[in-house]
């Protein structure tokens, strides 16, 4: 991941023009420099560190110190921040930097928790934010404290130059996103919403630029959307027996038939615009039989046969693009051995693609299970609403990345996963995860795993990638 910084191409005015306007206005080469300079650099680096080694483990998540330090950093810079107390020892950052107004304001958005870390399995403290081979480790060095610190550096960094942007920037660190968000973004959302009323555009994680084992960006994936999440509880009522007297229709056996038909029968796949534009552009980034599936994923997605299911489920992240998903992943039943149960029940995580509604899900999850005695319902609904991926953000993005001279695609992408930004999706701003650095197989394995580190020329990289897009945007 160590890779030589690439130098600043710079678009000629023309291109730029096609790239980033929506009403045909020319913007200056110059605007979306990216470059920081050593000092800045070494400041981001320091940041980190500390940062990392405020243990902020969720649970219980004690983020009010990472907020404080936060606000401090900010302070010292001469950026005013608000802190929030959402519960004990929890608490929400927010910090402006003012621009000329004549745009809404974009948000840089991350959350201070971590997942846990146990000690004994790392090959150094995950706490210590050593720095080994070019690589700072800690956790949530990728998630995603080392995101919060670019942003940061970025932010400060457009501050330094004194050259202001036409949009306000808002900072915001939140907590409790490892689980769920009850006391971080979803209590901003509920409670200080009038902060970002200004705001059109929204930066989070959610999704980095794919590389191979060496290092070398394959394209830059920008999540749009994430899955709705859906869970499911089946229940099957029947008679209570001896087990030594079998009986073919008992809840336990009417439940297992159901669970095998969901099991063997995924549901078909569906074909979004963006996600086709995401396998036809990353195509060429792909060799052996994926080359070719992913070029004509139109024809590719239209009753795949099994080996071809195999092919592509061999990626589940991309794979899980193509259609609305269910586990199967909690089962009860019975209380003795010797006893049939009256009662069989199980629980389904479904994941449901921009456009599907419960309803929908329900009727065809019944439909596969095929059997009107096992009662079907909804224990938890979050709505994931797209954001759009043709406007002045991802057109952005696509300027830093013309302007670094980049070969890999800016490409939209779903994401299977819920992150904090639908809380803000909700309050109507167009929210879009993308962490600017180069994350290969090895180190995404190290989020929520051990090992967790960040190659510091990645680090690096994706400040000046921040600045660019906050510059073109």
């Amino acid at each position: 991941m160590s890779l030589i910084l690439n130098k600043v191409i710079l678009a000629s005015v023309l291109s730029l023009a096609t790239l980033l306007t929506s009403s045909s206005a020319l913007v200056e080469a110059e605007n979306i420099k990216g470059d920081i300079d050593d000092s800045e650099y070494d400041q981001a680096v320091k940041l980190l560190s500390n940062y990392i080694k405020i243990d902020t483990t969720n649970p219980p998540g004690n983020e009010k110190l990472g907020a404080l330090y936060l606000q401090k950093v900010l302070g010292e810079n001469g950026i005013e921040a608000q802190v929030f107390d959402s519960a004990k020892d929890r608490a929400i950052v927010i910090g402006r930097l003012k621009g000329t107004g004549k745009k809404k304001a974009v948000i840089l958005l991350s959350h201070i928790d971590v997942v846990p870390a146990q000690a004994s399995d790392w090959k150094y403290p995950p706490f210590a934010a050593e720095i080994h081979d070019g690589e700072l480790w800690g956790r949530g060095t990728l998630d995603m404290k080392g995101m919060g610190i670019m942003e940061l550096a970025a932010m400060l960094a457009i501050k330094r130059s004194g050259h202001l942007l036409d949009r306000d920037i808002i900072f915001i660190a939140t907590p409790d996103e490892e689980v769920g968000g009850t006391y971080g973004a979803e209590w901003f959302a509920k409670n200080k919403k009038e902060l970002v009323s200004d705001a059109e555009y929204l930066l989070n994680e959610g999704y980095s630029i794919e590389a191979e084992s060496g290092g070398k960006a394959k394209y830059w994936g920008v999540d749009y959307a994430e899955k709705s999440v859906l869970w499911l509880s089946l229940t099957a009522n029947g008679l209570a027996g001896h087990a030594s007297m079998p009986m073919s229709d008992s809840a336990n056996n009417r439940m297992i038939k159901a669970l095998g038909r969901i099991a063997e029968n995924p549901p078909k796949m569906k074909l979004l615009p963006a996600v086709k534009e995401f396998f036809q552009s990353i195509a060429a980034t792909e060799s052996g039989p994926l080359k070719e599936l992913y070029a004509d994923i139109a024809k590719t997605a239209v009753n795949p046969s099994k080996e071809t299911e195999a092919k592509l489920a061999v990626d589940k992240l991309k794979y899980s693009m193509l259609r609305n998903t269910v586990s199967i992943t909690v089962l009860k039943a019975g209380y003795k051995t010797n006893v049939i149960p009256a009662q069989s029940y199980a629980e389904l995580d479904c994941r449901i693609l921009p456009g599907v509604t419960p309803e929908e899900f329900v009727v065809e999850v019944k439909q596969t299970i095929g059997d009107p005695s096992i009662e079907v319902k909804v224990i938890e609904w979050e709505k994931g609403d797209p954001s759009p991926y043709d406007n002045d953000m991802f057109r952005a993005i696509k300027a830093a990345n013309t302007a670094e001279g980049a070969t890999a695609p800016v490409v939209p992408v779903v994401v299977p996963w819920f992150t904090d930004s639908h809380w803000f999706r909700e309050l109507g701003i167009h929210s879009y995860g993308f962490e600017p650095i180069e994350v290969d197989a090895e180190h995404l394995a190290t989020m929520h795993g051990k090992d967790e580190r960040i190659p510091l020329a990645a680090f690096r990289r994706g400040i000046d990638r921040l600045v660019r897009i906050l510059r073109a945007l």
